[in-house]
């Protein structure tokens, strides 16, 4: 039995005309899903029926005659396309895939499942059975409701990490309530209909545009070897003609132009849901926590985006990962930064709509989240005050770093699993040097190939030293040219393939002189939070230093005195501090002969 509360006071009161005035009934929503899902198969038998009537016509009209049977065959290829459009959508699938993530037992989190549990009673509602934390700074729940919705089932709440992570206590209440509320108004009962609906005649739609560019593609592809027949045999071209357009192609209109219908219609009421959503979370949690909660979360879905694609995959091309836990964790790293922390206030505090701007669409699922907020403020002040120091979201949690370490291992694929774990302090330069080790591969196969028939003796301390020996011995393009070329380096000759070379070889011979940079100490690339996230500690004006000597070791003649003396200072440590020492590699490469 489920249990029900009515809500108290003005924001109540609020609500309860909301629901009443703005979103349908949970029956009648039903029936406007179902009646949309009948409608699709009613439209398919409509156009059998419609072209049956042709075909009537065509008998009575004219017989048997060729332009009679010529209409049969071609109503007979349409009706084909609409069973097989009926048949096709049966693919899509009426179910909802299941999000990746990490399920929280009650007993392994006491303290959020109590948080959620009290939630639910003061909204009015059952608890969801199952807690599961997601990627990402979305919150979401679902049931798995039977009978067309009219008999309720298993209830299951998605939690973002990042809100986790970035929002505090009493928004993430606002959020929770919020999720709750939809349970409370019956809004999740109809979401396999619904899914079913959607992904059937989207599915349709897609398929039946892809049909008919696929013919299309195909009618010109023919044409176009007609046209190269007619060439050969020395007769002119065809007149060009605009592609037939199939029946696939007049489907896709008809069920696409059904779909922006179904789609203006049932998200119209799912937006409603949503303000009704919001009302509820404001009447539990507060109105302002609510709003704030609204204004933070795109910052930190910006931030989350920001995080992953260059700080947690930044070793990604290396095979490199951070520490355990750390892959969606190490966004508390992000956030704590003073900087960043003052963009996410900063953000949360900017005048609508310049926060949330977002364009508003009849087949959005949400209202723009400025329309959200706008409504929460216009609601009467509820008197509630935000106490300090706020706690985090992230206290409801027992052992965070275990459970960030858990839900690593549920979304990341086995490959991507392992990867070697770096401590954030040197993953910028493990990095760095894992790729262009990679990078330099090449041309230290190069050199060694050509020392070796060239019987020339080099005896550096790197491999930089044996590369700028064997540049001083006027070996430069022997190398270049053992280097792998573009197409159009290697259809060249002459002066533009040497020029080719030589700027393949200095690309080259740049990365092999950042990584003895990096191996001797002469510069360091270190993790920066609050800015680009890799800052490159080196002598003033390095880089100027470094193109103006790699330009002399590339030029004809070459000159390697300015390059040796400007990566020469890799035994003191220009930044304070003791430096490591040089690194000596060994020669030959591994697996290059010998």
């Amino acid at each position: 039995m489920r249990l029900t509360s009515r809500p108290a006071g003005r924001a109540a009161a609020a609500e309860t005309a909301a629901r009443e005035r703005g979103v349908p009934g949970t029956p009648l929503r039903a029936a406007l899903v179902l009646g949309l899902l009948l409608g699709f198969y009613v439209l398919a038998l409509l156009l059998l029926v419609a072209l049956a009537a042709l075909d009537v016509f065509l008998a009575r009209g004219h017989g048997f005659t060729v332009m009679a049977v010529e209409g049969w065959l071609g109503s007979l290829a349409i009706a084909w396309c609409v069973v097989r459009v009926v048949l096709l959508s049966r693919g899509a699938g009426d179910g909802q895939d299941e999000e990746p993530g990490l399920s929280l037992a009650p007993g392994e989190q006491p303290e959020l499942w109590r948080r959620v549990r009290e939630l639910a009673e003061r909204v009015g509602t059952r608890p969801p059975a199952r807690i599961r934390v997601v990627p990402g700074a979305n919150a979401m729940v679902r049931e798995d409701s039977r009978w067309l919705g009219l008999v309720a089932g298993e209830r299951r709440l998605f939690l973002g990490v990042a809100l986790l992570i970035g929002l505090p206590k009493d928004e993430l209440d606002a959020v929770l309530a919020h999720e709750l509320g939809h349970y409370a108004h019956d809004d999740t009962r109809l979401g396999g209909l619904l899914w079913a609906l959607h992904s059937r005649l989207l599915h349709t739609a897609h398929t039946l545009r892809q049909r008919a560019a696929r013919e299309e593609a195909e009618e010109k592809a023919r044409a176009a070897a007609r046209a190269a027949r007619r060439r050969a045999a020395g007769k002119p071209p065809p007149v060009k003609r605009e592609p037939t357009r199939g029946p696939d192609h007049y489907l896709a209109l008809v069920f696409s132009a059904y779909a922006r219908l179904c789609l203006r219609l049932t998200e119209a009421v799912s937006r409603r849901q949503e303000y009704a959503a919001d009302l509820t979370a404001a009447r539990v949690a507060g109105r302002d926590s609510m709003s704030a909660a609204l204004r933070r979360i795109p910052a930190l879905e910006a931030a989350d985006d920001l995080y992953l694609r260059e700080y947690a995959l930044m070793g990604r091309d290396a095979g490199l990962l951070p520490p355990e836990g750390q892959f969606h964790g190490g966004l508390a790293l992000l956030l704590a930064d003073p900087v960043r922390r003052a963009e996410l206030e900063a953000w949360t505090l900017r005048p609508l709509p310049e926060a949330v701007y977002e364009e508003s669409s009849p087949y959005d699922s949400h209202p723009p989240t400025a329309d959200r907020i706008a409504a929460l403020e216009a609601l009467p002040d509820d008197g509630r005050t935000t106490t300090f120091p706020r706690r985090p979201a992230l206290a409801l949690l027992r052992e965070p770093d275990r459970l960030l370490a858990g839900l690593e291992r549920a979304v990341l694929s086995r490959e991507t699993q392992s990867w070697r774990r770096v401590p954030w302090a040197e993953l910028p330069a493990q990095t760095r040097r894992e790729s262009w080790a990679r990078e330099t591969g090449p041309l230290l196969e190069a050199m060694a190939q050509v020392a070796g028939a060239r019987g020339v003796g080099v005896y550096g301390a790197t491999h930089l030293d044996r590369l700028l020996d064997l540049i001083d011995h006027g070996l430069l393009y022997d190398i270049a040219d053992r280097l792998p070329r573009s197409d159009q380096a290697g259809r060249s000759s002459g002066r533009a393939a040497r020029e080719f070379a030589r700027t393949a070889f200095g690309s080259a011979l740049r990365r092999l002189a950042l990584l003895t940079a990096l191996d001797t100490g002469l510069c360091r690339w270190e993790l920066c939070w609050s800015g680009p996230p890799v800052r490159t500690l080196a002598p003033e004006r390095f880089a100027e230093a470094l193109d103006e000597a790699l330009d002399h070791a590339i030029a004809d003649p070459p000159t390697t005195a300015p390059l040796r003396a400007l990566l020469s200072g890799g035994g003191r440590a220009p930044f304070g501090g003791s430096a490591p020492p040089p690194a000596v590699l060994p020669w030959p490469p591994p697996g290059t002969p010998r």
